[in-house]
């Protein structure tokens, strides 16, 4: 999937979540349920790996990260138990270092997801006032970026991106703090389709998920 279409399936995507949002809106009279949440989260993927290599040729060393994900969402909650939102967020990080006789290379590579979804918080299963579970979905383009930096005998830097459609959804815990803060608990799974090229160690970068998150309410 190129960058352009991606983008296109950006906007397509936003539509009808906006129009969800102003049609369940107008049919809740009580609109002073309507507020605004920035959500700030971090956690892990199943795939989390560090190692290191010395070899009779040179010395390889790689650093993988792309277990550690991170994300900051807007949530627009139109009821009580419903909320649509969009999120930014950077997962599977790598960064690889080697060296031998010949030269050495330092090859680094970030996939950034940007997502539509929603986030549901039913009452009838709230603990007390301050516990709420919640379920949550989204869908989006996973955006690949990779670069390799090569000095030695073959000197060169190559770099290339490219999109793929991903989906996320899951569960979780709210403990509501007061008015304004609230910490979260989730367990999902991201579902990303192939990139037709290396991003990282892999090209595919569906995983299990475990986040902690904090949300911060603003505006009323």
């Amino acid at each position: 999937m190129s960058t352009f279409k991606a983008l296109v399936a950006i906007v397509v995507m936003g539509m009808p979540i906006t129009a969800l949002a102003q049609a369940t809106g107008e049919s809740d009279s009580s609109s002073s349920h309507a507020k605004h949440e920035i959500e700030i989260s971090l956690g892990l993927l199943s795939g989390l790996s560090a190692a290191s290599e010395v070899s009779v040729g040179g010395v390889a060393m790689t650093s993988e990260v792309n277990g550690i994900i991170g994300s900051i969402a807007y949530n627009y909650w139109v009821t009580n138990e419903w909320a649509v939102n969009l999120s930014v967020g950077v997962a599977n990080a790598d960064v690889s270092t080697s060296a031998s006789g010949t030269g050495a290379s330092v090859e680094s590579a970030a996939v950034i997801p940007v997502l539509f979804g929603v986030k549901y918080k039913p009452l009838g299963l709230a603990i007390g006032d301050a516990l709420r579970p919640y379920v949550y979905a989204s869908l989006g383009p996973y955006f690949g970026f990779a670069s390799n930096v090569r000095a030695g005998v073959n000197t060169g830097v190559e770099s290339y991106s490219e999109a793929a459609l991903g989906s996320r959804a899951g569960l979780g815990m709210e403990l509501s703090l007061s008015r304004r803060f609230s910490l979260g608990l989730a367990v999902g799974y991201r579902l990303v389709s192939d990139f037709n090229r290396r991003i990282g160690s892999e090209r595919n970068h569906s995983s299990p998920e475990f986040a902690l998150s904090l949300g911060i309410v603003v505006g009323r």
